[in-house]
């Protein structure tokens, strides 16, 4: 495994894409959105992402979602490996900037399968989740219903996040990650998805 550093994330996870992905190409288009909504966000913790792409599409999601049981993030990244055979090339995205119009970044290279156990063993619980609106936000537990109208006194909404029963626990285990994802070797981009053409 190797980690790509300060790379133009969008060609890159693209060139990986289509070294794998020969249908629902298009998937990666919200792929593109989410990574740009990440890379203008404040919070250091949207900044790192985990992306996948398989035979018939792509996936991305905010690597502490992954790790919330439960969430949509978490369910998915699982569901590949528990139910099916597909080929998936897994990596973590960690947004470091902008350069000239460009999101940059560093892409990890996971072993899906090991990643699959490392969040079932570790993904924590999140019996909360945070509506956000444009003037505050409100809590309802998880499982709840809710539509993503206005609120009378918060305004426009905006999105939601689970939020983790242990936070300190949640940030304790996404530090662990990234130590984890920095001792990897450098590798040269080009050689790799050279590789993965000649490998796949």
């Amino acid at each position: 495994m190797n980690k790509f550093e300060n790379v133009d994330i969008f060609a890159s996870l693209d060139a990986i894409m289509r070294q794998n992905t020969g249908f629902f190409q298009s998937d990666f288009d919200i792929d593109k959105e989410i990574i740009a909504k990440a890379a203008a966000s404040p919070n250091r913790e949207d900044k790192t992402l985990l992306w996948f792409c398989r035979p018939s599409g792509t996936h991305c999601f905010k690597e502490r979602d992954v790790f919330l049981k439960d969430t949509a993030a978490h369910n998915t990244w699982c569901f590949y490996k528990e139910q099916t055979c597909d080929c998936v090339l897994a990596y973590a995205v960690e947004l470091t900037g902008r350069e000239r119009g460009k999101i940059k970044g560093n892409l990890y290279e996971l072993d899906y399968a090991r990643q699959y156990e490392r969040v079932k063993d570790n993904a924590l619980a999140a019996d909360t989740v945070k509506l956000i609106y444009e003037h505050g936000t409100r809590e309802i537990p998880a499982g709840q219903h809710f539509n993503g109208n206005p609120d009378t006194s918060l305004g426009k909404f905006e999105h939601f996040e689970a939020v983790p029963n242990d936070p300190d626990a949640l940030q304790f285990l996404l530090r662990e990650e990234k130590q984890k994802r920095d001792k990897l070797t450098p590798g040269d981009f080009k050689e790799h998805t050279a590789a993965l053409r000649a490998g796949l």
